[in-house]
């Protein structure tokens, strides 16, 4: 039975707090990245104490493969296996006018197939669940796998015709029976240990297999319907195309069903890696490229932690654990949204009309015009003295009108105007103010007055021209 996390009980646990006792899933814990011996290595701690992190194994998080089948019938799909899928068609319809290249060429194409999906199984068996890289080497190395996955083939032929002539049909018949049951496990072994001999074991394979249990016999299903896939095709689809179409498309079939196939056979090891002894290593302790170290890895740590404490009712704590952590300075917006909401929820009024001028910077930063009048106006309710920053104080008047809060939108224009004496953008202020009370607030004379003032203090300005005109235009009306 998988572990799951404490804070989300429908998620894997992945790690586990001595200390604690509790379960944390990769959201909930905190996550470090330390230079150590010149290498960066990242240590996962608990988010409430503090103290290292038990792993629990990739095994506890690993999806089931009877649960994830249309990923492997997508595989095959993906940019590297689909071009060498299409690549190795053309050649086989190409070739086969040649005499002396239709009989070679199958053979060195269904070899370079086999070698690519003997490299999807290892990466998946390993739980790189990407394809592998379509090159030369990829290809060539290891390549005596091929010649090995034939021999074992020819062994289990030789075997059945000994036991023919020796012991009966019936007897070869039954020995025939068990070694095609055990070919997946036979490959699985030849790949996964390199080892021709003990491929051939029945003591490994057979062991194996045990071990997986009714798992295996529902890949061995599955295997067998990707296996049978291009002979039905051939039968019932393809034959009735011409003769180039014909191979073209039964090549792509099997082609594609046996990338399929051994990419599940990767993930049945990776699924059972501990039944049957296989190391995987931890492939959740990705580090960074350049830096081990980065704004965004230190806030998502203490976005974890805040997390858990508030689950747990803790507000206050999550509270000083944001001011101790980031020292009152908050870059990122997820941490700053987090911090101001707690702030919010505690009631500390105080506290959450000073972040809240911060907090605006970053939304407006990020052009979250919405989010940006909804704060303006809440901070504004609890503090009719609030003022934001010059350049956010502005963004903020011109969505207020954008979203059809006039009478706030030039109240804010004029909270500008009076804070921030001396700043250029003051007559454009002016004068967009003077447009919303004439247009939207239907009170020409009021803003008859607004551009009389702005043309008699910025007689020079650019925007005075346009003052002007606007001021004829509404005089005439």
């Amino acid at each position: 039975m998988k572990t799951v996390c404490d804070y989300h009980p429908t998620r894997p646990a992945r790690w586990n707090c001595p200390k604690c006792q509790a379960n944390y899933c990769s959201d909930c814990v905190t996550k470090r990245v330390r230079e150590q011996y010149g290498q960066q290595k990242a240590f996962h701690l608990c988010p409430k104490c503090n103290q290292l992190a038990k792993s629990l194994g990739v095994g506890n998080t690993i999806v089931p493969f009877w649960n994830r089948l249309p990923k492997f019938f997508t595989y095959p799909l993906n940019a590297k296996p689909l071009t060498l899928i299409i690549v190795i068609s053309l050649v086989r319809i190409l070739s086969y006018r040649l005499c002396f290249f239709a009989l070679l060429m199958p053979i060195i194409i269904w070899g370079i197939l086999l070698k690519y999906s003997y490299a999807v199984l290892k990466n998946t068996a390993r739980g790189d669940l990407s394809p592998p890289k379509l090159n030369f080497q990829t290809i060539s190395d290891d390549f005596h796998q091929v010649f090995k996955q034939i021999g074992l083939f020819i062994m289990v032929g030789v075997v059945f015709f000994l036991l023919t002539k020796a012991a009966g049909i019936y007897i070869a018949l039954l020995f025939l029976a068990f070694a095609i049951l055990s070919v997946p496990a036979m490959i699985i072994i030849l790949v996964t240990t390199d080892s021709f001999v003990a491929a051939l074991n029945p003591m490994l394979f057979a062991g194996m297999a045990w071990k997986i249990g009714w798992g295996y016999l529902l890949m061995y299903f599955l295997l067998g319907l990707l296996g049978s896939a291009p002979a039905v095709l051939a039968q019932y689809v393809i034959q009735y195309l011409p003769v180039g179409l014909h191979l073209f498309l039964l090549s792509i079939a099997e082609s594609f069903f046996t990338i399929a196939s051994y990419n599940m056979m990767g993930y049945v090891i990776f699924q059972y890696h501990e039944e049957i002894g296989y190391q995987v290593d931890d492939i959740s302790d990705d580090l960074p490229s350049e830096t081990g170290k980065s704004e965004h890895n230190v806030s998502d740590g203490i976005l974890n932690q805040v997390n858990v404490l508030i689950k747990d009712g803790k507000i206050d704590d999550a509270i000083s654990l944001i001011q101790n952590e980031t020292g009152g300075v908050i870059t990122d917006l997820n941490l700053s949204e987090r911090y101001y909401n707690l702030l919010k929820i505690g009631q500390r009024t105080a506290e959450m009309i000073a972040h809240g001028k911060a907090h605006l910077d970053l939304l407006a930063e990020k052009n979250e015009k919405n989010k940006v009048c909804e704060i303006y106006a809440e901070c504004i309710s609890k503090d009719p003295q609030f003022t934001p920053s010059p350049s956010t104080l502005f963004k903020t008047a011109r969505w207020l009108n954008e979203t059809g809060n006039t009478r706030n939108a030039i109240n804010a224009y004029n909270r500008f105007i009076k804070a921030n004496a001396g700043s250029p953008l003051i007559p454009k202020a002016y004068f967009v103010a003077a447009k919303l009370i004439c247009e939207k607030l239907k009170n020409p004379k009021k803003a008859v007055g607004v551009l009389k003032g702005l043309i008699k203090a910025y007689p020079d300005h650019d925007i005075t021209p346009y003052a002007q005109d606007y001021l004829e235009k509404i005089s005439l009306a």
